[in-house]
């Protein structure tokens, strides 16, 4: 009879204490991909014990980052499984039992210190040139002694009694074998005095309890897993395996904050950038296939994801190749699915104008950004840029100052060229298209001489306001005859 393997099982476990950023997006991205190339199990866990730092509606906000990424947990909030509850709020019972278990037998006790006298016995270490460690005052308290602190009301935290001289050692994925001398560790605190656990605590008996069988997470983390491990070994679980990512770095090599761009996967949302982007770059972040690969799908990437992959060196965040990859994916897309995206900003930004300063063509937006698509498609990285790029379609443009004056002192007649294509514009009725707006532009430019790239200038900024546009002829046929023509005459109206 063959054994039956073991199901793997990966989780992972935010605090809510801000927006999901880029590293905890990695650290979830990567927990997912092991666990789909495996046929795992993925748990999403949330640590909300830090009371002080908590904040309620950032769950809500890691909910629907993950949901946007396609994260999609097995367990977790909203998809109870047989290991839950899946936040630690909800779990306080369980710590509070494994605590008394340990005191029970004899590996945690009570700790009566107070806070003042705990710093005053730092200080004093300090002064000393001493690294503190706890000494382990409350330990030699007797069992009626404890008894009668508790009576009387006396607040007390739990610490773990750390084994004399025992070796902690556990071999990372990424880091190798590491070893641990329990003399360095002090009798660190499970629970504490206001009924909380502990991070190390509360952590190692949930990944325990939940069956995790791979822990990846950040390197920032590696100091934390001899404690854990301590913590298992005491309670006779198993001890899972360990990977630890590296730092993600700015590209100046410091820790990457806000300075350096967007950090936060809402604000990614909000720029206009792709999910298939965004996880395609994590992937990249710490991990590599090969020497030149940079573009990988989800299916490549569960395919030839390996923990094994995984550089030990600090990654470094590349805003300017996260904007060229989300422009690959925006290029590769369909047209019909970018201009569902695109109209779906471009209303969202049209409903914050005022209604006087929309043009009349805004009624027929759907059909109009259709067209426009292609034409804007190679030229954007975000899905904001094709917001800028084709708002004046649809909005009422006032003449900046610089073009109002613009051919002032230029050797180009531009009221001649504005009034010639105004004739040329105004005689074409159906066939107003990209193709005849070219030829009888081109004729202009024949006629008077002038090379085409100084005539579509001056058409431009009497159209757009704006040396640079999406493709003339193309603008011009979506623009439309009357509201093309109607800018022309504003235009010379403002340069005669």
């Amino acid at each position: 009879m063959t054994e039956k393997k073991e199901e793997v099982r990966l989780r992972f476990a935010p605090s809510p204490t801000g927006y999901l950023h880029i590293g905890s997006a990695r650290t979830a991205f990567f927990n997912w991909l092991y666990a789909k190339k495996t046929g795992g199990k993925f748990i999403l866990r949330i640590e909300d014990t830090d009371i002080e730092r908590h904040l309620e509606e950032s769950v809500e906000k890691i909910y629907s980052s993950m949901k946007w990424l396609g994260l999609d947990w097995d367990e977790g909030p909203g998809t109870e499984g047989e290991y839950g509850p899946y936040r630690q709020s909800l779990r306080n019972d369980i710590y509070r039992e494994l605590a008394q278990k340990l005191i029970h037998e004899k590996k945690a006790y009570p700790c009566f210190c107070t806070q003042e006298e705990l710093k005053e016995k730092r200080e004093k270490a300090l002064e000393k040139g001493e690294l503190f460690k706890y000494d382990r005052k409350c330990l030699g308290l007797t069992p009626e002694e404890v008894k009668d602190n508790i009576n009387k009301g006396k607040p007390y935290a739990i610490r773990f009694l750390v084994p004399e001289n025992e070796e902690v050692n556990f071999t990372d994925t990424v880091y190798g074998d590491i070893k641990f001398d329990s003399k360095r560790i002090e009798d660190f605190i499970i629970i504490r005095s206001n009924g909380i656990p502990t991070y190390n605590f509360s952590a190692a008996v949930d990944d325990a309890l939940m069956k995790i069988t791979h822990i990846i997470r950040g390197e920032d983390h590696l100091s934390n897993t001899p404690k854990q491990i301590l913590i298992y070994r005491a309670l006779g679980f198993k001890i899972p395996n360990f990977t630890h990512l590296p730092m993600i770095l700015a590209m100046d090599g410091q820790k990457l904050s806000k300075r350096h761009g967007s950090v936060s996967i809402e604000n990614y949302i909000e720029e206009g950038f792709l999910k298939e982007a965004i996880l395609n770059y994590l992937a990249l972040l710490g991990w590599s296939y090969d020497e030149k690969t940079t573009i990988f799908s989800i299916e490549e990437l569960i395919k030839k994801f390996e923990l094994s992959s995984i550089n030990k060196k600090p990654a470094k965040f590349d805003y300017d190749k996260l904007l060229w990859i989300n422009g690959y994916y925006i290029r590769n897309m369909t047209d019909s699915s970018l201009s569902e995206l695109i109209k779906e900003r471009m209303k969202k930004h049209l409903s914050t104008v005022d209604k006087n300063n929309l043009e009349e063509n805004v009624k027929d937006i759907d059909e109009r950004i259709i067209r426009i698509t292609p034409i804007i498609k190679e030229r954007i990285k975000t899905l904001n840029e094709s917001i800028e790029l084709i708002a004046p379609f649809f909005l009422k443009i006032s003449y900046s100052d610089e073009y109002k004056t613009y051919f002032k002192n230029k050797d180009i007649d531009a009221l001649d060229i504005l009034e010639r294509t105004s004739r040329a514009l105004g005689k074409m009725d159906e066939k107003f298209d990209a193709g005849y707006i070219e030829r009888s532009i081109r004729e202009i430019s024949e006629q008077l001489n002038i090379g085409l790239r100084k005539i579509a200038e001056v058409i431009r900024i009497a159209i757009w306001n704006n040396k640079v546009s999406p493709p003339l002829f193309d603008t011009i046929e979506i623009l439309g005859k009357q509201i093309t023509l109607k800018r022309i005459e504003k235009y010379m109206e403002i340069i005669s």
